[in-house]
């Protein structure tokens, strides 16, 4: 029996209800185990950071270019796109679209969940990464830059998984083509990736110097917040509208 089976209408009243079904359904040994090994060598790279000549630095090359534009997106990608993603593709959605239940709770919990997991899983590795490279003044941005970009890509990638089949290639895509590639070769591009504006607060640090200049910290604390309800509010428009089947 499938955890959308054995749960009761009473259970499913609740948003909270709703987030602990989500989990279940979301994690699974290879998921974690996968992100587990990338977040390994995000701690890796903040070893070899610290027997550079610019521990600092090397740490912010290492925290920006991997553990935010890489680690983050992957890790919520893998998670973000299965919360709900998963159900469409088996057609258990169905069992969640005929409950008595709001319809902004679904997605809600998809997006709560998917940053459950990710936070830990990604922002911690990342912070023990600038400890390990010597440069502990980068700890706190580097924990609150990942935090909340996986806030923002979790919403991102719920959304993908509710609106595309097979979400997990058009995620992919959007990651290498437009978060690293256009950002990086296009001027200006990086104003409107998630890891520009986490990059912006990764500049908080006294070792960032003028490494990153993606846009204000301040702004950038309220833009990625404001992705992830965007991302949150079309779930919902999408949950409300789908053909379920």
């Amino acid at each position: 029996m499938s955890a959308v089976d054995a749960a009761s209408p009473a259970r499913l009243g609740t948003l909270g209800a709703l987030h602990r079904l989500v989990l279940r359904t979301q994690v699974s040994v290879p998921r974690l185990l996968g992100i587990a090994a990338l977040s390994g060598l995000a701690i890796l790279i903040g070893v070899f950071a610290r027997y550079a000549d610019d521990p600092g630095q090397a740490a912010v090359d290492g925290i920006a270019s991997y553990g935010l534009a890489i680690l983050v997106p992957l890790a919520a990608l893998w998670l973000g796109t299965s919360a709900l993603g998963d159900l469409v593709e088996d057609r258990l959605l169905v069992y969640l679209w005929l409950k008595p239940v709001p319809r902004w709770q679904l997605p809600a919990a998809a997006v709560l969940a998917t940053v459950a997991i990710v936070v830990p899983l990604t922002a911690l590795p990342v912070t023990v990464s600038a400890f390990a490279a010597g440069a502990p003044g980068l700890a706190w941005p580097a924990f609150l830059s990942a935090s909340l970009g996986a806030l923002a890509y979790s919403g991102l990638f719920v959304l993908a998984g509710l609106w595309f089949r097979r979400a997990v290639w058009w995620g992919l895509a959007f990651i290498v083509i437009w978060e690293n590639l256009m950002a990086h070769t296009v001027p200006g591009a990086a104003r409107f990736t998630v890891a520009g504006w986490t990059g912006a607060i990764l500049g908080l640090a006294a070792e960032a110097g003028d490494h990153v200049d993606a846009g204000s910290p301040a702004v950038a604390l309220v833009v990625l917040p404001a992705i992830a309800v965007a991302g949150w509010l079309l779930a919902v428009w999408r949950y409300r509208r789908a053909d379920v089947d």
